[in-house]
């Protein structure tokens, strides 16, 4: 269930920062401004489904704060995750694209805060052109990268490589070295078995990298865990700055 915050909160104030969105933080002030004229600060639950494939997509969220999944599925019940979306970026860019929905889920991961839109807002503001157009062009250029990254570090990186950046990257979203993640979930996201994934995250808790118990998995040495994991997330960010350092400019 997505709540709407009561009281709408005054985005010069701080509260909730609309520039605390980084697609957002590029518009110009008026262009945010009219923007958010049409929108409203939501509280979204963990384990919150966004939207399903092959179903219409009626609103669409910039992240303040939290991450949300977009997962694929199969009729087998398979899982695996594709990307993420956090504050960097928006969900449900089928909606200015054209294609009106997405063959896949987007699932709230941790508790977030967002800017919800009507789909058919955004898809008229991105028909006028300009610095939006832009920007959610430039971004799902973004999005492609990190979609074709996972899809190579799934192929070609062990297990133990892929959960350590897993993990690098949840904490470095979420500034905390404490993430409500349970080994079903993981497994899940990173598409492989639990028990595969149980062998790996023990041997990382024997040598005092992480811990875990009921739910959670702790942090114990980010640098050490840093040196195991692969370079996808430093490529993927560098896309990522590359392009809105350039919109910038």
């Amino acid at each position: 269930m997505v709540l709407s915050i009561q009281r709408p909160p005054d985005f010069g104030s701080g509260e909730f920062p609309s520039t605390n969105n980084q697609l957002l933080c590029l518009l110009s002030k008026s262009e945010r401004q009219n923007l958010l004229s049409n929108s409203n600060a939501v509280l979204i639950p963990a384990k919150t489904t966004l939207h399903q494939p092959d179903e219409p997509i009626e609103k669409v969220y910039f992240p303040i704060r939290g991450i949300i999944s977009l997962v694929n599925t199969s009729e087998e019940g398979l899982i695996a995750q594709t990307a993420t979306v956090s504050n960097e970026g928006m969900v449900s860019i089928a909606a200015f694209l054209g294609g009106d929905f997405l063959p896949s889920f987007a699932i709230v991961q941790t508790d977030c805060v967002a800017i919800s839109l009507p789909s058919n807002i955004i898809k008229q503001e991105f028909a006028r052109g300009g610095n939006l157009q832009r920007i959610l062009l430039l971004y799902t250029q973004a999005l492609f990268t990190q979609i074709s990254q996972n899809v190579f570090c799934s192929c070609h990186h062990t297990l133990e490589q892929r959960l350590a950046r897993w993990l690098l990257a949840f904490s470095e979203r979420l500034i905390t070295k404490e993430l409500l993640l349970t080994q079903e979930n993981l497994s899940d996201l990173l598409g492989v078995r639990r028990s595969s994934l149980s062998v790996i995250a023990n041997k990382l808790r024997q040598r005092s990298l992480i811990d875990y118990s009921r739910g959670r998995i702790i942090i114990q040495n980010s640098v050490a865990l840093r040196k195991i994991a692969c370079g996808c997330n430093l490529i993927i960010s560098e896309e990522y700055s590359r392009l809105f350092n350039s919109e910038k400019g």
